[in-house]
């Protein structure tokens, strides 16, 4: 019976595990999710830096998730600032000083929080992320709350009636608005031309045929005046703007809402990253 003589291993052979790849060595001393590449001067002469490649410590779709969702705040503010920018100077002379300068602050508001956002999920840090979840928590709040505001007066635009409207004819500050409104839409009065009482300013005067009527002989003022009244027109382009504005601002409400919950799952992977500090 013959027996078949294994032959002697060679003399380069070894039993263990190949080493690894010169240029790739992981580093005791760091998480095993960093790779440390390292090079000798007896390799390529390409290598000159040693390269650090650490891997993120938030999950990559819930990055970009949080991404889209501070993008809204961004590309709102920058649109704000460039309507601002090419606005008509006679927009601001009507809004007035204040609604003006508040027009500005939220635009720019809006652009600094969407930087702020960008910064924290870029750096990863424990710190910039809660200070923008405390602000999303701010901002979701006083959205609701200018939401719900916006919702009550349209509401209460809606319901009005002429016997609520006409005790505000007594006020001079809402007489120099109306006159003004007069001219611009060509109409006259809140509910009509007999809020004037005996006497209709000129700025009802009619020039056009067609929105013209006959001023009743016991009155003073133009012979022709507007025959429509100025609330219905009025009314017909506030309720779309105060829905508009409701939707805009529950609509924040809802996009801060969500990168608030992003935030706090970012906050809570970069804590279980570093081993539950922070």
């Amino acid at each position: 019976m013959k027996q078949h003589n294994t032959p002697p291993p060679h003399p380069h052979s070894t039993s263990h595990t190949p080493p690894p790849h010169p240029l790739l060595k992981y580093s005791s001393s760091q998480s095993p999710q960093i790779l440390l590449f390292t090079h000798s001067s007896s390799h390529t002469p390409l290598w000159q830096l040693d390269l650090l490649v650490t891997m993120g410590k938030i999950n990559g779709c819930l990055k970009c998730v949080f991404v889209l969702l501070n993008a809204v705040f961004g590309i709102f503010g920058v649109s704000m600032i460039i309507g601002l920018v090419k606005a008509p100077p006679q927009l601001s002379r009507q809004m007035g000083p204040g609604s003006w300068a508040g027009m500005w602050v939220f635009s720019v508001g809006m652009l600094l929080v969407s930087i702020l956002g960008q910064t924290a999920e870029r750096t990863e840090k424990t710190a910039l992320l809660k200070g923008f979840a405390g602000l999303m928590g701010a901002i979701m709040i006083i959205m609701m709350i200018l939401g719900i505001v916006m919702a009550s007066y349209r509401n209460q635009l809606k319901n009005i009636t002429p016997d609520s409207m006409r005790p505000m004819m007594a006020d001079d500050k809402v007489q120099e608005v109306l006159v003004n409104v007069q001219g611009q839409f060509q109409c006259c009065g809140i509910m009509s031309y007999e809020d004037w009482g005996n006497r209709i300013p000129l700025s009802c005067e009619c020039l056009e045929d067609n929105v013209c009527t006959d001023r009743p002989g016991h009155l003073e003022g133009p012979a022709k005046i507007y025959s429509r009244p100025c609330f219905p027109i009025v009314s017909d382009l506030l309720v779309p703007a105060l829905t508009v504005s409701m939707g805009v601002f529950f609509g924040f409400a809802v996009t801060a809402h969500f990168c608030l919950g992003a935030s706090l799952l970012m906050i809570g992977q970069v804590r279980h990253h570093d081993g539950g500090h922070g």
